[in-house]
């Protein structure tokens, strides 16, 4: 396998800690900088201190979910040039998806994702 553009930085947004974890190992193992947080609040607060090279969001968690972050963030959100955004989910109805893809979504996948998908995913974000 071979690794994506070394220190770029991924915000994982999870409210599961094992699923960042293992998304953490894989994305570190490609030498990539992963900045965990637990929702899409969290992830707007970081977003307006630091910056990222694309965001891995889950899509159900408390207090600001993924796609309605993902809203804030590409539509009403002060960040000029956006990152871009996969989208996580083991639950996502088509409608949501087309909400997803509207936002402008990178990636969809599902969860638990192929860990080889998601790294040629990523790779294809980070290229783009």
């Amino acid at each position: 396998m071979t690794t994506v553009s070394a220190s770029k930085k991924v915000l994982l947004v999870d409210d599961d800690q094992n699923s960042r974890q293992a998304l953490r190992m894989v994305l570190e193992s490609q030498g990539l900088v992963c900045q965990e947080v637990t929702n899409g609040k969290e992830a707007l607060q970081w977003l307006s201190e630091d910056q990222a090279d694309l965001i891995v969001s889950d899509n159900q968690m408390p207090v600001l979910g993924g796609l309605d972050f993902i809203d804030q963030l590409l539509k009403h959100h002060r960040i000029s040039d956006p990152p871009p955004v996969i989208l996580l989910s083991g639950h996502l109805a088509d409608e949501d998806k087309h909400r997803a893809r509207q936002a402008g979504v990178f990636a969809i996948l599902d969860k638990p994702c192929n860990f080889s998908e998601f790294v040629s995913v990523v790779q294809l974000a980070l290229d783009q």
